[in-house]
């Protein structure tokens, strides 16, 4: 099984969603809390090119936010990704 790191803040409604799509598929995943953390936000951002959280990694490839992840999923190249 390939890790799911996910890093979040808490009562962020897409950090929220990308937990539930996640927990729905009964997938296990790493939540990294980075809220008050800029330091880490800030090479989040310069490592992905994204400003927003959640930041969402499979094995250390980031795919995105949580809008990202929605897509993969519907499309179902989600579960082809954790193959």
């Amino acid at each position: 099984m390939k890790e799911i790191r996910l890093y979040t803040w808490p009562h962020c409604p897409f950090c929220n969603n990308a937990k539930r799509l996640l927990d729905q598929k009964g997938l296990t995943y790493k939540d990294v809390d980075i809220y008050g953390n800029n330091e880490m936000k800030q090479v989040l951002a310069e490592k992905t090119g994204q400003h927003t959280v959640p930041f969402i990694f499979v094995d250390e490839k980031f795919i995105g936010g949580y809008t990202e992840l929605a897509e993969l999923d519907h499309q179902g190249d989600f579960d082809k990704m954790l193959a």
